[in-house]
């Protein structure tokens, strides 16, 4: 993709853009870097019947009152799901002095991908250094103050090091995704809270290292808030790879029900992308991060180092559904816990034996 100063978003001034954070990584001539750009393109709606029956429907589910649904914390998890999703959208960022045209327009979900090529010495010259990492920002160029935040951030990831690809819901944020009533109550009634200890840990990793990657089965409508939670709690900063589900849709009873296939298309993806990086996988036992997890470290031994899984307890916690899981992976590699305390000891650059796949 080459810069067109001509290039312009297509955007409304009623319209906005969400920015999601994501990666880049070495072209594979090592000539520059390849940016990946992903956003959501929407629009407030007013009350409407369709949006009045949904909320209702959800307030029964959880057991709500009117009380709680006019609190400010409902109003704002729910906001994500009852605005309107533009689809065929035309975007234009700019990278540094240069603007550049996505290839392929939003999709009726409202969500637009693109990858953007940057020459070495324009990265050099672009990058900025926050703590231990590198990055690159770039906008929404349009006529209007469209994106929310205005900027955004790009972590310049190399080919080599180690990433943790980590679950979101009771990995290190309390959801309850087994109890249906509790997890939709503890997504849009309750103040988010993380699970303790796993902050700190995180933290620890980053210092040493460590890149992340979110792959949660939560909606992208949740991203906001929980970007919130991570900046107030001091989780490390990563891409996310999210859910995509519509308010409209029958799939926004089933928010948070795993979808394997999408958890691993997105997890097969950073693999392939850096194939000389190491991985360090952290899920828990609520949802199919163990088969799910189990099914990559026998796929990709050679990057696989290391899987935790934060053991919930009840029906799905026996030890013979993590046999199973992790049948054929080395018993070293992979390794249950209750509290964090527990990998305290683990330090991110060690790696586990690499073995190939029976």
């Amino acid at each position: 993709m080459v810069p067109d100063e001509t290039a312009l978003s297509n955007l409304k001034d009623n319209e906005r853009v969400v920015l999601y954070p994501s990666y880049a990584y070495p072209a594979p001539d090592e000539s520059g870097w390849i940016l990946q750009v992903h956003g959501t393109v929407f629009e407030a709606v007013p009350e409407n019947l369709a949006r009045k029956i949904m909320i209702r429907l959800l307030a029964r589910m959880m057991g709500a009152n009117q009380e709680q649904l006019e609190t400010s914390i409902f109003r704002q998890r729910i906001l994500g799901f009852t605005v309107y999703q533009h689809g065929g959208k035309q975007i234009a960022v700019k990278v540094g002095d240069k603007v550049y045209q996505l290839r392929d327009k939003s999709k009726k979900n409202g969500q637009f991908r693109g990858n953007i090529f940057i020459p070495k010495e324009d990265v050099d010259t672009l990058a900025m250094t926050l703590g231990a990492t590198r990055h690159v920002r770039y906008a929404i160029h349009s006529k209007h103050d469209v994106a929310t935040p205005l900027e955004g951030l790009v972590r310049l990831i190399d080919d080599q090091g180690v990433s943790v690809i980590s679950d979101i819901d009771d990995t290190v944020k309390h959801t309850q995704v087994s109890t249906r009533k509790d997890m939709l109550a503890n997504t849009f009634l309750h103040e988010f809270a993380t699970v303790p200890g796993m902050v700190e840990l995180y933290q620890k990793w980053e210092e040493q290292g460590a890149a992340f990657h979110y792959v949660t089965s939560s909606p992208w409508q949740l991203f906001e808030p929980l970007s919130d939670l991570f900046r107030e709690k001091g989780l490390p900063e990563g891409s996310f790879h999210m859910k995509s589900v519509r308010f409209r849709d029958p799939t926004v009873l089933q928010l948070f029900i795993a979808r394997r296939w999408g958890k691993r298309k997105a997890i097969k993806q950073l693999l392939k992308t850096f194939p000389g990086r190491k991985f360090v996988m952290v899920g828990d036992s609520g949802e199919k991060d163990p088969e799910t997890y189990g099914v990559m470290a026998r796929k990709y031994p050679d990057q696989i180092a290391r899987i935790f899984i934060r053991d919930l307890g009840g029906k799905k916690s026996s030890p013979q559904r993590f046999a199973k899981a992790f049948r054929r992976v080395p018993e070293e590699k992979w390794k249950c816990f209750t509290c964090a305390s527990e990998l305290q000891d683990y330090d991110i650059p060690e790696t586990a034996p690499t073995s190939s796949a029976e």
